[in-house]
């Protein structure tokens, strides 16, 4: 994937990777049993899946942002971050925006900008501000 964006222009230095999340096994355990299915996954292999996203991200000199060891930090309870052991819960989205907006920011900050501040746009003519043919 990164050779493919690197492949139509896009620099590394704009790259972020962001690994898979932990696995709460008991609860997605619950999914695949309600599924008729046995568990199919273990949080142990999901590591194995961020090692290797961390490492593609240090090979390709990119940003990783490694979801999965930033939720068990100091071994803390992250099923509140899964809706259903697997994926993530309006709580996850929380956490992954918190840690994955300043990586953001720092690539886009010194962007020049290209159009108008939302506030700078006139209410009743817009186009005016957003083509540039006054000071509105």
């Amino acid at each position: 994937m990164v050779q493919y964006l690197q492949s139509v222009g896009v620099p590394e230095s704009r790259v972020i990777l962001i690994t898979p999340p932990p696995l709460c096994e008991a609860a997605w355990e619950k999914e695949c049993i309600a599924q008729g299915h046995k568990l199919n996954r273990v949080n142990a292999v999901v590591g194995e899946y961020a090692s290797a996203c961390v490492q593609v991200a240090q090979d390709c000199g990119t940003d990783v942002l490694n979801l999965w060891a930033l939720m068990q930090e100091d071994s803390q309870d992250f099923s509140a971050y899964l809706s259903d052991g697997l994926h993530l819960s309006p709580e996850g989205s929380e956490f992954l925006f918190s840690h994955l907006w300043p990586l953001i920011e720092g690539k886009v900050a010194s962007l020049p900008l290209l159009l108008p501040h939302w506030q700078d746009v006139a209410d009743a003519k817009p186009e005016l501000s957003l083509l540039g043919d006054g000071d509105h």
